[in-house]
């Protein structure tokens, strides 16, 4: 028996959920024009906010790449010999924070220098290499490329360090101020849509509170009044983000082929951002619309 009504129950709960899903997918075409300016409302804020999304994730890319470029020129001693070299290397690689050790020999520096000069190469030709032998040094840490340079300077064999110390400052401070300016208004766009967006459901169901009064009116529970209205609001959020993960796909794409920016800084990979975009585009589209849509009926459910 009680079997029976377990099955029964569970059986009940199907159907519920299977009608609240076919009236909430009816609702949407039965509304026709309201339902249109819940979707395009959800669709534009979207589509600003996942523009938003992949420009700062673009941004954060270039300030990773700054910061990565920031390098350690330590400029060995002229006492120290070639056989001491590979010493010197071992002991600047095991210091706390070091990421990576190169060296750069006095005739590579001489040949980067030429290529510099370029027609005027030949004004340091009659001067022989006067150009040190000199490790290029990289922190773990960006932000301790200063505390580090301290390090290497005091190692034995190192003559002279430049890091460049009046600017690495700034520069750290810069790309930090990008990537938090870029979270803050990432963020203001999200309540600014869920406000948006939650009005503009709230006057499509604001259309249709008779409908709403006469359910409740015949004693329809709460649950089953919102339930149709949450799929319809799901679906709007679900539809409102699809339009803007295509459109931002393709304008993605299109910059990808039309924008070159300068080395070593380049746009990351349409697929590495559009389907992160797509994602938290779906996630926020679903969210707004369900929970616009339930929020928005509570006073309406007050009969």
């Amino acid at each position: 028996m009680s079997e029976t009504k377990n099955a029964g129950t569970m059986d009940m709960r199907i159907r519920t959920v299977g009608r609240h899903a076919k009236e909430g997918f009816k609702n949407l075409f039965r509304n026709g024009w309201m339902t249109f300016a819940a979707v395009g409302a959800v669709a534009v804020t979207l589509f600003i906010l996942g523009a938003a999304i992949a420009l700062s994730l673009n941004v954060q890319n270039m300030s990773i790449s700054i910061e990565n470029e920031l390098q350690i020129n330590a400029y060995v001693s002229d006492s120290v010999t070639v056989k001491q070299l590979p010493e010197l290397r071992k002991t600047l690689a095991d210091l706390p924070g070091v990421r990576s050790v190169s060296f750069v020999s006095k005739a590579q520096a001489l040949r980067k220098m030429e290529k510099v000069l370029q027609s005027n190469a030949n004004l340091i030709s009659g001067l022989g290499n006067p150009l040190p032998n000199e490790f290029v040094v990289q922190a773990t840490d960006p932000r301790q490329t200063a505390a580090l340079a301290f390090r290497v300077q005091h190692v034995k064999g190192v003559e002279q360090v430049q890091y460049g110390k009046s600017i690495i400052g700034k520069l750290l401070a810069v790309t930090a101020a990008v990537r938090d300016t870029a979270i803050i208004f990432i963020g203001a766009l999200l309540v600014m849509g869920i406000f948006l967006i939650s009005n503009t459901i709230k006057i499509t169901i604001f259309t249709r509170r008779r409908e709403i009064e006469i359910m409740k009116l015949v004693g329809a529970t709460d649950g089953f009044i919102r339930g149709p209205f949450f799929v319809e609001g799901t679906l709007m959020g679900v539809f409102g983000a699809l339009l803007p993960s295509a459109v931002l796909y393709g304008l993605y794409n299109w910059l990808m082929r039309s924008v070159t920016l300068f080395p070593p800084f380049t746009l990351l990979p349409a697929d590495a951002v559009v389907w992160r975009v797509f994602w938290v585009l779906i996630l926020c589209g679903v969210f707004i619309g369900a929970w616009g849509s339930v929020m928005s009926m509570r006073r309406f459910l007050r009969v």
